[in-house]
């Protein structure tokens, strides 16, 4: 139904591939910003202007304090890997209570 064993390990490959490659894109836009001093707080508004808004079912899922399953809609909404995600939800959670 789902493909097989080898055909989700090449899944996995790819995604882990490309997870390595935004880390890398990510550590080249950092080095390019600062280089044009672009401070991080400058830059974290800059990359929050990209962000989706947070999606409105990611703040019930942490309401009712299921966060594994607000990390992975936040996942599904926005394309972050995990740590992004998680970090995300937990700093919403935070901002809510």
């Amino acid at each position: 139904m789902f493909g097989s064993s080898k055909q989700l390990q090449a899944q996995q490959a790819h995604i882990a591939r490309l997870e390595e490659e935004l880390r890398g894109l990510r550590g080249l836009v950092d080095r390019l910003a600062s280089r044009a001093d672009v401070g991080p707080a400058e830059l974290e508004e800059l990359r929050a202007e990209l962000r989706p808004s947070f999606p409105p079912r990611v703040d019930e899922l942490i309401a009712q304090d299921q966060l594994i399953a607000a990390i992975k809609e936040y996942r599904t909404a926005t394309g972050a890997g995990l740590k992004e995600a998680k970090d995300a939800v937990e700093a919403r959670r935070d901002g809510l209570r």
